[in-house]
């Protein structure tokens, strides 16, 4: 058996339960720490020698792109070096002369003595008619335009493309017009050739200390060393106006690439220097053992603290461990002796106060357990019972948004919204009711509103409150769907609460009430306020607002039996449903007076009924007013008909 699955028992009194080794606390308590211990030591050794490998390859790329500028500025120089040179042949009086008697063999010797300072530069002159007196390169049409443009008087530096033994290779090309008085007698063009310049290169790969190599379509026309470029690099390279890099500490080396370009954005050329990577490998690999030889030592001797800790730590916890087992064993007055004051020792002191007070724990547990399950039944009934009630006190969708958590009791939170709003009163109510008994009073108007309800929820409205015979509904809160949905909804619910109070007046004539309820009713649609108003102890969920107060104005200024409704409301509603102006109405808190309108049926549907015969052979009229001035032709044809048809029962009868 090895050690790790070595058992050592837990209680040794008994002896009878054992756990490996492997799964004890201390080997785990070792292996936890030891893996956290290397899971640090190996994060920072990591981080660490990454962020070493990042600030070298940092480190050798500006290097590197830093002697790529310094580069730039020495052949910007030979660029200037070349331009001075033509600009002073230009002014020269011996090359004047020369042009003057368009003499090329005086042109030539006093060429042949001109210092060029170690440069190798050739030098080509124009006659004022742009022909050569003295050229030693074909010209190409981008050096021609340059000759040009200093026939004209312009005088033109630039990269261009000029050939050489039949090859394309870089060069800076310069023209400088030659005057005589006023007039431009001839052109001094001088070019640097890289190519013939290799010298120059090869100081300047000196001076910065890497090689260099110049590149014409990838092909190299100056290499100091064995450089070379794929395609695809020079084509990346350059067509980049910025610095183009290819960097690697392992294998590829350091590369910069500027491109050689004219005014026109064109390349003429790719420069490219390089510098290997093998000191900067040196030096992260001397970094990376001095990182491997400390993260050794740090875990040796975190190896060593770990068991040391340990060891202190796990025998008072096995202590602990068997006194746990001898209380588990049903040994309640055992008690944990721990001569310590650290956290192990109030642990035991805890366990110790817990072992004395479990008994009595446990037998009230009992007692309370015995007893728990018929209050919960209690008291969920009782919540039930509460939620049953509240439902009738509040519009089922403000309940849900109640229940459903999205919506809270503070007077804080308001909001604007735009509604539709619903008004509704019974005309006359003080004169009807008085000719009723309290009892008949009280069923008929709990009968009027609950239908009035019933209507309003199968329209998907807010009941907002009751106000003795009053009924207020809005729509668009707590569920919004659009403006225009929210209106056709509100007028089709009130058309349809004027159809049912038709049937609502025979049913209680019938039952011997002489007045029954003749409803009036307003509709708005406009921006209200909506939230919580009251006081902490009570409130109501409500909406305020000019909105509200016109649409109650319009509810008292109808007729009664009749819908009267504002002209936000008649502008979404009257594509669908057929309405009739009412009228101007001056209402009062509004400035200008304001058309009211009236709807009058649904369009595309029957709209005129005249009569209806009852199963007990009553003829019974409809209450709601038959404007025949505002019939069509179909729904005139549809009336006659209806007459027609009744004059036949009544006949037959």
């Amino acid at each position: 058996m090895s050690n790790d699955e070595e058992k050592l028992p837990v209680n040794p009194a008994q002896g009878t339960e054992t756990i490996s080794r492997r799964d004890s606390i201390k080997g785990r308590l070792r292996r936890y720490f030891l893996w956290i211990s290397f899971a640090i030591i190996f994060t920072t050794s990591t981080l660490a020698m990454v962020y070493s490998y990042i600030t070298t390859k940092q480190e050798a790329t500006g290097m590197l792109r830093n002697k790529m500028l310094l580069a730039q500025v020495f052949l910007e120089n030979e660029k200037s070096e070349t331009a001075s040179l033509a600009q002073r042949l230009a002014g020269d009086r011996a090359v004047q002369l020369g042009l003057q008697l368009e003499s090329s063999s005086r042109l030539k010797d006093y060429l042949a003595n001109v210092k060029t300072e170690g440069r190798k530069l050739s030098i080509e002159i124009f006659n004022g008619a742009g022909e050569p007196l003295i050229i030693s390169h074909k010209i190409t049409p981008q050096e021609q335009t340059l000759i040009t443009n200093a026939l004209g008087g312009n005088s033109g530096t630039d990269s261009v493309y000029t050939m050489l033994a039949g090859e394309e290779t870089p060069a800076y090309f310069v023209a400088y017009p030659v005057f005589y008085g006023k007039d431009i007698i001839g052109v001094v063009a001088v070019r640097f050739i890289f190519k013939e310049n290799k010298e120059f290169f090869i100081n300047l790969s000196k001076n910065l200390e890497c090689e260099l190599a110049v590149y014409t379509k990838a092909e190299p026309v100056i290499s100091t060393s064995n450089l070379s470029i794929d395609k695809k690099t020079y084509n990346d390279a350059s067509h980049d106006t910025a610095l183009f890099e290819k960097i690697s500490l392992t294998s590829g080396g350091l590369n910069e690439y500027a491109s050689i370009m004219d005014k026109s954005g064109t390349s003429c050329g790719l420069l490219h220097l390089y510098i290997s990577s093998v000191p900067y490998l040196r030096k992260f690999a001397t970094a990376l053992g001095i990182f491997l030889l400390s993260a050794v030592i740090i875990m040796l001797l975190v190896i060593f603290l770990v068991i040391r800790v340990s060891n202190s730590i796990i025998k008072p916890i096995e202590i602990l461990l068997q006194g746990v087992n001898v209380v588990r064993n049903g040994n309640l007055k055992h008690e944990i002796e721990l001569d310590l004051h650290d956290e192990i020792g109030r642990l035991g002191t805890a366990f110790n106060e817990m072992r004395s007070q479990l008994d009595e724990k446990i037998t009230t547990i009992i007692d309370m357990n015995s007893s728990l399950e018929e209050k919960v039944k209690e008291r969920t009934a009782t919540i039930d019972k509460l939620n049953e009630n509240m439902k009738h006190y509040l519009s089922p969708q403000l309940y849900a948004s109640i229940a459903g958590g999205e919506r809270d009791a503070s007077t804080m939170r308001h909001y604007r919204k735009k509604l539709t709003v619903f008004f509704s009163d019974v005309a006359n109510f003080t004169a009807t009711t008085e000719s009723l008994e309290p009892e008949d009073l009280s069923t008929l108007l709990n009968s009027y509103l609950d239908n009035m309800a019933q209507i309003a929820e199968k329209y998907g409205g807010t009941i907002d409150k009751y106000v003795g015979d009053a009924v207020m509904v809005f729509f668009g809160d707590p569920i919004f769907t659009n403006d225009k949905d929210h209106a056709l909804r509100a007028v089709r619910m009130a058309m349809e609460m004027q159809q049912f109070m038709i049937k609502f007046r025979r049913e209680w004539q019938n039952r011997g009430i002489a007045n029954p309820f003749h409803v009036r009713v307003g509709i708005n649609t406009g921006y209200c306020t909506i939230g919580n108003f009251g006081s902490d102890m009570k409130m109501d969920y409500t909406i305020i607002g000019n909105n509200v107060n016109m649409a109650a104005r319009f509810e008292a200024a109808a007729k009664p039996d009749t819908i009267l409704m504002s002209p936000d409301t008649y502008a979404l509603v009257k594509n669908e449903i057929e309405c009739v102006e009412a009228g101007t109405y001056t209402l009062k808190g509004i400035s200008e007076p304001i058309k009211g309108y009236m709807p009058v049926g649904i369009k595309n549907e029957s709209k005129v009924a005249f009569a209806e015969i009852t199963d007990n052979k009553e003829l019974v009229f409809p209450e709601i007013p038959v404007d025949l001035a505002n019939l069509d032709k179909s729904e005139k044809r549809n009336l006659l008909l209806a007459i027609k048809d009744i004059f036949d029962k009544v006949k037959n009868l």
